[in-house]
């Protein structure tokens, strides 16, 4: 599953294949980029992302952002599409905007925001570029950015920080897209209007505006968000921060005072933070993090442990793991950790025995239901293990880890043809496509009804146009 491995990309070769697969637009050249452009443009970027980068699915950190711009969103005006989010694992202090009000969260910005109202803030001003869609207007003003040009712009924001140092820039001149990559950025009058409504949905979602200053400066200090960084400077969103802090200052300066020294409750941020500095930062400095705090408490214990099992100390991380079960033993995530934990260095009773706790007390956890269904599979309970692993692939169906270990329970059950299907699947968004074709074939074989055949067609569809958008 995306949410337990690290996935690997070439920045420069994805961007020139994803350019090259659409070499004529298929929007408009000049004119009008219409919301239905728009959609069209957020639903192919979205396959590029959830097959080529590392997104997070751990429920229990989307669910939490997913919460956040839930209240901002209610404090918006309406929008003409559903605002969607994406967490990605990636060190950099940063959030952007794409089309169609797709938002996208870098781990770097959770882990290194101190409260509920930065991480907050940095959202609100992202959503304001949504609801002012600047992105659209940005595409509307370069007129001659084709579809493929834009996938590689926009995909390049991700790809390019995956490299360190100043891939992002080398993505965009390796395209096709460079001569007009530029043209695709924000002016200061549209980061101007993003600060001034997003402090305005921040103020009305019932957060404290000081979350918006404090985050900034953080960015200020670090460096991230202002063309420098990993951060491609095309889609920089941030230029003129000094400027722009005071700006900010100047508004929150004018806000009644219960306003201004309002405080949120963090405690369920914090649990969100930990997950993602003990998850997905470097195991070493995941380590020295928890080790490093001023107080042993419940979560720092619990973050050590996950660090020292990511780096394979068993021992020590057993004995940390039930030293965190000790201290907080009805917490569901404790139990997740430490069922987790159990099953990866084979211990399955208990794997089985708080796995199944926690998905009967959150079924929606799907981090849990994955490793429970690869527990009671290797218990030998194929039937268990398939309905728990059908259920995660419902809410990731492109996932090619889950869809490897479906196949794999379906085939030890004899379900050939959905297994080789699954496989298919599988092969396909690894860009394995001699398995896939291979798998179909066998698929195609054993295919003997309507719904059967429609399965097969509805796969070779999805597969197309992946294989389109990266021009394979």
């Amino acid at each position: 599953m995306t949410c337990v491995r690290v996935m690997r990309v070439r920045a420069i070769v994805l961007a020139c294949v994803i350019t090259l697969a659409f070499p004529c637009s298929t929007f408009s050249s000049f004119g009008e980029f219409t919301i239905r452009d728009e959609l069209e443009l957020a639903r192919k970027f979205d396959l590029v992302i959830e097959t080529r980068f590392p997104v997070i699915q751990d429920t229990r950190i989307t669910g939490y952002v997913e919460s956040l711009v839930d209240r901002l969103v209610a404090a918006m005006p309406p929008q003409p599409f559903p605002i969607k989010t994406t967490v990605v694992r990636n060190v950099a202090l940063n959030a952007f905007a794409s089309a169609a009000g797709h938002i996208t969260i870098f781990t770097g910005l959770i882990a290194n925001m101190d409260s509920e109202d930065e991480l907050a803030s940095v959202i609100a001003h992202e959503l304001a570029h949504v609801s002012e869609r600047h992105i659209a207007k940005s595409i509307e003003k370069s007129q001659l950015v084709g579809a493929g040009s834009l996938l590689g712009i926009l995909a390049g924001v991700l790809v390019g920080s995956q490299g360190g140092g100043d891939g992002g820039g080398a993505l965009v001149l390796g395209s096709v897209a460079g001569a007009k990559a530029m043209q695709l950025k924000y002016t200061r009058e549209n980061e101007k209007d993003a600060d001034q409504y997003g402090l305005g949905y921040l103020v009305d979602a019932g957060f404290s505006p000081s979350g918006m200053t404090s985050a900034f400066n953080k960015i200020r200090k670090l460096q991230w968000l202002g063309g420098g960084g990993d951060v491609p400077s095309y889609l920089s969103t941030h230029p003129g921060m000094d400027d722009r802090v005071v700006y900010i200052q100047e508004r929150i300066a004018r806000l009644p005072l219960n306003v201004r020294e309002r405080s949120s409750d963090n405690a369920s941020f914090e649990r969100v933070k930990l997950l993602v500095q003990a998850w997905y930062t470097d195991p070493g400095t995941a380590k020295a993090i928890f080790t490093s705090a001023e107080k042993s408490t419940c979560p720092v214990v619990l973050g050590e442990a996950i660090a020292l099992s990511r780096l394979h100390q068993i021992e020590a991380a057993k004995a940390r793991f039930e030293d965190a079960l000790a201290c907080n033993p009805l917490d569901p995530l404790w139990m997740r950790e430490y069922g987790r934990f159990a099953f990866e260095y084979g211990n399955l009773e208990t794997a089985v025995k708080y796995l199944q706790e926690v998905v009967l007390r959150d079924p929606s956890d799907l981090f849990a239901l994955f490793f429970y269904a690869r527990a009671v599979a290797e218990q030998g309970n194929h039937a268990a293990s398939v309905s728990a692993m059908e259920r995660v692939l419902k809410a990731v169906p492109r996932d090619a880890e889950v869809l490897e270990y479906l196949a794999r329970y379906q085939a030890a059950m004899g379900r050939a043809f959905e297994a080789h299907l699954n496989f298919a699947k599988s092969f396909a968004y690894k860009r394995k496509f001699s398995k896939y074709d291979f798998h179909m074939q066998k698929s195609e074989v054993l295919a003997q009804s309507a719904p059967q055949q429609e399965q097969l067609r509805a796969v070779r569809e999805e597969v197309a146009e992946f294989r389109e958008i990266l021009g394979i």
